[in-house]
């Protein structure tokens, strides 16, 4: 089972030394989140020698020397542009020690004021001035970024959840199609488990990042599709949506922004009127047609004709093979 964010977290025996330099590392980053630059300078070697550099899905970034840092913080910090951070934990410290210089690398996650959470790989390379260890150099690489996709999970090419928000943990502990297993995503009907692992394996295909990088270029895009598992007893469609992205499978488990983009291109080119789109709106996103009518404020024999005419001009037969097929289009 995948460790929630936010658990508790058991830090291995360190030496003193090593303690220190791991609680330099600490404050620095709460005085970042705490938005005193005062208090996070005093953290820093102020000369030419410092450095930051920082590596992401919006791009990448390196300042050198203090006062480009410095000058680069406060600004930051002033103006509300230090991420808003609400809450971080580093772990997994790996720390070498050379006379007066340090080298750390560790593992972080963060949550900010917007929802957003984020995995990070660090580094920090201290020198010890005046009996006191500061950092020189900073490196922050973005591992995994997640929005509002709070209902999302990384696994491996095999299913592995290598990565789940506490949320995720928490909504598969209860969702009625899927579950884990053995540290796996599975889903709980043999059929649709097929289609999902069929899916995963597909997608662990892309995880190499030069494999990555030719199916954007050939494609216009990354790797990002939704799956349909199947329909429920109830007549719900159930979609998950499967992308590639740091050498991993992301899977969200709900909703995704994509859908209606999607839906707005199968409009165009199947001419669905604005009633046949708010129903297969609907329908893409788990909800069965009598919920959807009364979502709508319609009959539920209006969403039927609704549904008979989007089958007329996608010529489907069956809820699933309707989602399947506007979800393919754009």
């Amino acid at each position: 089972m995948a460790r929630a964010h936010g658990d508790p977290v058991l830090i291995p025996v360190c030496t003193d030394e090593e303690a220190e330099i791991i609680a330099v590392i600490n404050s620095e980053t709460q005085t970042f989140m705490d938005a005193d630059f005062d208090a996070w300078a005093t953290k820093w070697v102020q000369d030419a020698r410092a450095q930051t550099i920082c590596v992401s899905s919006i791009g990448k970034s390196a300042i050198s020397g203090w006062q480009l840092v410095a000058s680069h913080m406060r600004h930051a910090l002033a103006h509300g542009g230090g991420c808003g951070m609400l809450r971080f934990h580093q772990d997994n410290f790996q720390i070498t020690i050379d006379n007066q210089t340090a080298w750390a690398v560790f593992d972080q996650w963060a949550e900010d004021k917007d929802g957003g959470t984020w995995d990070s790989f660090e580094t920090r390379i201290l020198e010890r001035v005046d009996g006191q260890w500061k950092i020189v150099y900073m490196q922050f690489m973005e591992k995994h970024y997640n929005r509002v996709a709070r209902d999302a999970l990384s696994v491996d090419e095999t299913g592995r959840i290598v990565w789940a928000s506490p949320e995720t943990l928490e909504t598969l502990k209860r969702h009625p199609h899927l579950t884990i297993s053995a540290g796996r995503i599975r889903a709980r009907q043999s059929a649709w488990d097929r289609t999902l692992q069929t899916a995963i394996a597909r997608a662990g295909r892309y995880h190499n990042f030069f494999e990555q990088w030719r199916f954007t270029q050939e494609n216009g895009a990354p790797f990002h599709y939704p799956v349909v598992l199947g329909e429920s007893d109830e007549g719900n469609v159930i979609v998950v949506h499967v992308s590639v992205r740091d050498n991993a499978t992301c899977i969200l488990v709900g909703g995704d922004g994509t859908v209606h983009r999607r839906l707005a291109v199968a409009q165009a080119v199947f001419g669905l009127s604005e009633g046949q789109l708010k129903v297969a709106r609907n329908i893409a996103d788990g909800v069965g047609l009598k919920a959807a009518a009364e979502a709508l404020g319609i009959t539920v024999n209006t969403a039927r004709t609704h549904l008979s005419r989007l089958y007329e001009k996608t010529g489907v037969n069956s809820q699933t093979a309707l989602v399947r097929l506007l979800l393919s289009v754009g």
